[in-house]
């Protein structure tokens, strides 16, 4: 079954039952890279079913061979009630926009329950010893009061992805909140996405483990350097976020 939101088809299994579940999703940032390393992580470790792509008019030029088969920029996976969408690459930047409104628009019309969106926060913002701050729609203002942790500062802003698809997750007063760890800018910080990851376990009974994440630094840091380095010859240089 393809669902088809402008220019992006989201296919997805016909008996997969999606409504009431829990979204989840992180993209590539040079902040840490926390929400690539924390989505491949719970991916990783979950073994999840993959329930489904993301298809866009400007397909990045990518597969891989995983688990007997091809591995595509943007799959759907579903664990119990958690859906997550795992972006090995960014989107062209020509169809951030598209992209991040199709998948938004998408969660709310098959009713999931609510969003949680992983980002990364410049540490050198850092202003106490909290390890993250939080973003909200209106809508999931109390659900990130549930977390105990401060708001993002006012005077700081949210780009990219994941900016587009909490504003379009705000324009349908859905229940939407970003979580965002102080990571290193410039480099992958996977303590930065075991942050998140820790987060999802202890609030949200995500039952993944952080520990291999931190001993599989080394490994992260090379495949997230091949990755970006295919990425940027292929398509171009990447789009630079200011904080996420």
């Amino acid at each position: 079954m393809a669902v088809v939101y402008m220019s992006v088809k989201i296919h997805v299994k016909k008996e997969c039952r999606l409504e009431g579940c829990t979204f989840i999703t992180g993209f590539h940032s040079v902040i840490g890279e926390a929400g690539y390393i924390a989505i491949r992580h719970i991916v990783k470790n979950l073994n999840p079913e993959r329930i489904g792509v993301v298809e866009t008019k400007l397909f990045p030029p990518f597969v891989w061979f995983k688990g007997g088969g091809l591995a595509l920029p943007f799959e759907l996976f579903k664990h119990e009630d958690f859906v997550m969408l795992f972006p090995r690459v960014l989107p062209h930047g020509d169809e951030h926009k598209e992209f991040a409104f199709a998948i938004a628009d998408w969660v709310v019309k098959e009713k999931f329950n609510k969003a949680i969106l992983i980002g990364g926060l410049d540490s050198r913002f850092r202003q106490g010893s909290e390890p993250f701050r939080v973003v909200a729609t209106r809508a999931g203002y109390q659900e990130a009061l549930k977390l105990g942790a401060p708001f993002l500062d006012e005077e700081l802003g949210v780009f990219g992805p994941l900016a587009l698809m909490l504003a379009c997750f705000e324009l349908g007063d859905f229940p939407a909140i970003a979580i965002l760890p102080f990571a290193e800018r410039g480099r992958p910080d996977p303590r930065a996405a075991a942050v998140a990851v820790e987060i999802l376990r202890e609030k949200y009974g995500l039952p993944v483990e952080t520990e291999p994440l931190i001993q599989d630094a080394r490994e992260i840091e090379a495949e997230i350097e091949k990755i970006l380095k295919q990425q940027e010859r292929e398509l171009g240089s990447r789009e630079e976020g200011m904080y996420i």
